[in-house]
């Protein structure tokens, strides 16, 4: 063989491999880097706090990105960002990175549209017969309205199937919230609208699909009265002390009014204000701060301190004074979460005679335990990677007038919730994070000196973001 054979040979080898490393097909390259792009969206579901929101940014970037072969670039800068923080970005650094990739991801969606489903099957021992519930249906919209300046996002819930119907009943279509954003910076933002009102934790967190349990806490129900917003204005932000993070929500609205049940212990619920009209001439300053803190020994932390002060009746003479503390703590598979929600109001001759209660306080605490078999993930299409079980119980305190002792509800009826005590225990699955199947069966406890009632529950229930 020549020598001239002998190149054209060696060439016509060499150069077909040389030309594969640089002309690669992008394509060959995408199921990779896309399935790196879904570690990356467990991580951000991981995070304790606003869950929901990033998870829906995220599955809305995975679907923009998925639509060319010229994404790929986006995920490969994806995939190096996630790289750089993988002893573990911080919630306010995945927001900031999401919110990165979606402004320079092309052209952006100027609407969003989502939303959950709520639905269960109730054995009530208290109520009249077992029954099916379909509990909520939730719309959900979100609008950049100037890219990365004014958003708008907004919540309507369909409880009970709708109303003005005659054969609906126990039901309402209800503005959740509805907010226009101007973002500012990290550390200071403006907000104004139907607010949700940034008081204790779950009441910013009161989504179904979130939930290991279907009902809510007792002191999220007749204290914070979950779901809370009121008209009003707020700014909020976060900021950095040494590696914690700090942030702060601020609102001032219109506040509570004083429409008070008539039979005491009622609760707070009939007392959220109008989002037209105020009843007096002053405001509600009302807000949040949390802190992350950055422990070894854990791995993931939260705390949080409330604080709120009013005038609610009609003449502007009576005060009501609000404070919480709430905690959220994650260790492996094992996270612990509370409230404690302490509430104090000034009465006269007619708010006594209303029923104002002289104040009230109430507290929770819950442990779950997430887990699955590894070995069972992939033998069936609801076990994924993202499958977990959780085992989960909450004990729950209400007093809603700290000025009376609770009253027989034998008499009064469930709905008297003065002094009320309640331990649930539950199970659930997830097949993917944002779709639950849960099973919980709650103990009610009478307080010393008052029979025991037959008032316990059994609730199975599904939900989902969709």
């Amino acid at each position: 063989m020549t020598r001239l054979s002998l190149f054209v040979l060696v060439l016509s080898l060499a150069l077909p491999q040389a030309m594969g490393q640089v002309e690669r097909p992008v394509s060959a390259e995408a199921p990779a880097l896309l399935r790196k792009l879904e570690t990356f969206q467990k991580a951000l579901e991981a995070s304790h706090d606003r869950e929901a929101h990033l998870l829906r940014r995220v599955t809305d970037l995975e679907r923009r990105l998925n639509k060319s072969e010229e994404n790929a670039a986006r995920i490969h800068d994806l995939e190096a960002r996630v790289a750089e923080n993988a002893a573990g970005p911080t919630l306010d650094e995945l927001v900031d990175r999401v919110e990165s990739l979606e402004s320079s991801g092309g052209a952006r969606s100027a609407l969003s549209l989502g939303g959950y489903f709520d639905f269960n099957f109730r054995n009530d021992q208290a109520a009249s017969h077992p029954t099916f519930s379909q509990h909520r249906f939730v719309l959900q919209v979100a609008s950049d309205i100037l890219e990365d300046t004014i958003t708008f996002k907004a919540e309507i819930e369909i409880e009970g199937g709708g109303a003005e119907a005659s054969f609906l009943s126990d039901n309402e279509i209800v503005v959740e919230y509805a907010e226009l954003h101007f973002h500012i910076d990290r550390t200071f933002n403006v907000k104004v609208g139907a607010l949700l009102m940034p008081f204790a934790r779950f009441n910013a967190l009161h989504d179904s699909p979130l939930q290991d349990l279907q009902d809510r806490p007792l002191v999220d129900r007749r204290i914070v009265p979950t779901t809370w917003q009121e008209a009003g204005i707020g700014i909020y932000g976060a900021f950095d002390v040494a590696d914690w993070v700090v942030d702060y929500d601020i609102v001032v609205t219109n506040g509570f009014d004083d429409d008070f049940s008539a039979t005491p212990g009622g609760g707070f619920r009939g007392n959220r204000s109008s989002f037209r009209e105020d009843n007096n001439d002053s405001k509600q300053i009302l807000g949040r701060i949390g802190v992350h803190p950055s422990f070894a020994f854990l791995d993931a932390a939260e705390f949080g301190f409330s604080f709120g002060w009013g005038k609610y009746d009609d003449k502007d003479d009576q005060d009501i004074v609000m404070a919480a503390f709430d905690w959220f703590v994650k260790k492996g598979p094992f996270e612990l979460k509370g409230e404690y929600v302490r509430f104090e109001l000034e009465r006269g001759p007619a708010e006594r005679a209303a029923g104002a209660p002289d104040g009230a306080e109430g507290y929770y605490v819950e442990l779950a335990f997430h887990f699955f078999p590894e070995s069972w993930r992939g033998t069936s299409s609801f076990f994924t990677d993202e499958s977990t079980f959780t085992l989960v119980a909450r004990f729950g305190n209400i007093d809603t007038d700290t000025a009376t002792q609770a009253i027989d509800r034998g008499a009064r009826g469930d709905g008297f919730r003065d002094d009320l005590q309640r331990l649930t225990f539950g199970l659930n699955f997830r097949p993917i994070e944002k779709t639950v199947m849960r099973i919980e069966y709650q103990i009610f406890f009478e307080e010393d000196g008052i029979p025991d009632a037959d008032n316990d529950r059994l609730v199975i229930s599904f939900a989902t973001y969709f």
